[in-house]
């Protein structure tokens, strides 16, 4: 399991994965699959997940778009230090959500370049996994820890929160990579109803980089198209 892509570099399917969305006339479309959007009794099941998630075509110079879940979660929890780190974290990974789905974006000659995390929560998760995230992260600035894939080394720079969904927040995730780069990946973290969704791109800084913006306006208007319960 990744977060983002700078966390953890490991969890990602490769492009030619059976689970990868492709574009067909019997899939369901947008505003069929927006008009399922879970209650607060009542959080989506993976396979609705799935139908919520881009398809391939969608997205420019993507060559495939594997999707994995539900995605495990951390057992025993991974313990993040610091104020609020672990609130940032949790959120990161869905730690409080009834499911999740991940999906990859593999694009221009097999290059990891994005990802979106969609999960869904019961009762009033949704909001109150959104309200850790946005308040650890007033008081968090490196993620430092170990995980099953990895450590975590990752500083935290807070970017513009972009208006989105019901309430959204938008932070990068850097490390030091090879020599003197440093590897930044741009996090955009929404809550829609009992959904959140983050998605992110891997390395932000590289021109040119991942169409991110594109994925962004398309998930997120899947999700809202439609009055949620």
């Amino acid at each position: 399991m990744a977060v983002g892509m700078v966390v953890v570099a490991t969890g990602c399917l490769p492009k030619d994965s059976a689970d990868a969305p492709k574009e067909s006339p019997d899939e369901p479309k947008a505003k069929d699959s927006a008009s399922a959007s879970p209650s607060p009794s009542r959080p989506l099941t993976a396979k609705k997940l799935k139908s919520l998630l881009l398809r391939e075509g969608e997205v420019p110079q993507v060559d495939s778009a594997p999707v994995q879940g539900p995605v495990a979660k951390y057992d025993p929890r991974v313990l993040v230090p610091g104020p609020g780190c672990q609130d940032v974290f949790d959120a990161l990974v869905s730690h409080d959500a009834s499911t999740s789905v991940i999906q990859d974006f593999w694009w221009k000659d097999n290059q990891w370049g994005g990802r979106t995390w969609l999960a869904s929560y019961a009762g009033h998760g949704a909001a109150e996994q959104f309200q850790g995230l946005k308040k650890g992260l007033k008081t968090c600035k490196t993620l430092v820890g170990t995980t099953p894939d990895q450590k975590l080394n990752s500083r935290i720079t807070m970017a513009k929160a972009p208006a989105l969904g019901d309430e959204a927040v938008a932070f990068d995730l850097s490390m030091d990579g090879p020599g003197d780069t440093v590897l930044t990946d741009r996090q955009t973290f929404v809550r829609v109803g009992a959904l959140t969704v983050n998605m992110s791109d891997r390395n932000a800084q590289r021109n040119p980089g991942f169409p991110l913006d594109v994925v962004i306006d398309k998930q997120v208007a899947r999700l809202t198209e439609e009055p949620r319960t």
